[in-house]
């Protein structure tokens, strides 16, 4: 059950402009580099099996609050999150498994087809040609990547990887 957007409007093959609803995901923080995320990513999944929420959950998303371009990598704040069909009727009991809203409002979405170590190639593209031309600003809200598919079980080259900018 995947909620839609609002309002979609189509700007090129890839980037499509979305009205979004605020929504809540529970995620755990990472300190560190982007790349090394995976780890907060195994220890929610982890979480998620215990708690027995698996058949509930409808993607992995990743938060990212710092940009790596002018921040340090041991600096770098991101959120490993999961998306669930619906909000959890009880505050998650792990303390390292936070309850974070989604902000509302339009998005510009970028489709990415392939590993996960090019996604810096994508939004160079995305923030470095798209947006300057675009006549839209980032808000004030850090960008997010919904992980369409599952990395344990489709090919590196067709990974898909929503990354969500506020605009």
């Amino acid at each position: 059950f995947i909620y839609p957007p609002i309002h979609t409007e189509i700007i090129n093959v890839n980037i499509t402009i979305e009205t979004r609803q605020q929504e809540t995901v529970y995620g755990i923080r990472h300190n560190g580099p982007y790349m090394e995320m995976y780890n907060a990513f195994t220890q929610l999944w982890d979480w998620v099996i215990a708690s027995g929420l698996a058949s509930q959950a409808r993607y992995g998303l990743g938060i990212y609050y710092d940009d790596p371009l002018c921040t340090a990598p041991e600096k770098c704040r991101s959120d490993a999150c999961i998306q669930f069909n619906h909000p959890l009727a009880n505050e998650p009991t792990d303390k390292n498994v936070q309850a974070i809203k989604l902000a509302g409002g339009r998005y510009a979405k970028y489709r990415h087809i392939g590993p996960y170590s090019t996604l810096h190639q994508a939004y160079q593209t995305f923030y470095g040609q798209w947006l300057p031309t675009s006549g839209y600003e980032c808000a004030d809200q850090p960008p997010f990547e919904i992980y369409v598919n599952n990395p344990h079980d489709t090919p590196e080259a067709e990974l898909i990887t929503d990354i969500y900018l506020p605009i």
